[in-house]
Formats: C-alpha cells, structure tokens, sequence
C-alpha cells in the first residue's frame, strides 16, 4: 500500500496526466486504506471514471459500492 502522501503525489500527478486508467487503480487504492467514511468518495471516483472510459473494471467497484449501500442494487432504468 502506497503511503498517504506518496498516494495525494501519486494521484494529482495522474489527474494532470490524464491518466484515466491509473486513476482508477490510485482511487481503488485509497478507498482500500481509507475510513470508512472516506471510503465510499473514493470508490465513486474510480467508479465513476471507469465508467467514463469503459474500464473493465467498472463492475467489480459497481458491486462493492452496492455492498456498502451506497448505490442501488437494482440497474438504472433507461432515460428513454
């Protein structure tokens, strides 16, 4: 596990990159050592960027998100 500091390095050198892929790993891994409540903010933002450019690994932060309670276990009903 990365250390805090090395961890904030590490992520805002990859949000000036762009680097979408590693943000997703760099915010799965914060989520890992973080409290619980800061937890979840985490496990969003990987979330939410995997989605953003189809990461396979968009479900498995999907079913821990449900496991927490913090999304619907249900999938989202179509805007149309």
């Amino acid at each position: 596990m990365t250390a805090p500091r090395d961890l904030n390095a590490a992520l805002l050198a990859a949000h000036d990159r762009g680097d979408l892929p590693r943000l997703i790993a760099l915010y799965a891994e914060a989520a890992d050592g973080a409290a619980p409540e800061a937890t979840g903010f985490f496990l969003t933002q990987a979330y939410i960027l995997a989605l953003d450019c189809g990461d396979a690994r968009a479900p498995d932060l999907r079913a821990r998100l449900v496991a927490m309670g913090r999304e619907s276990p249900q999938p989202a009903r179509s805007a149309m």
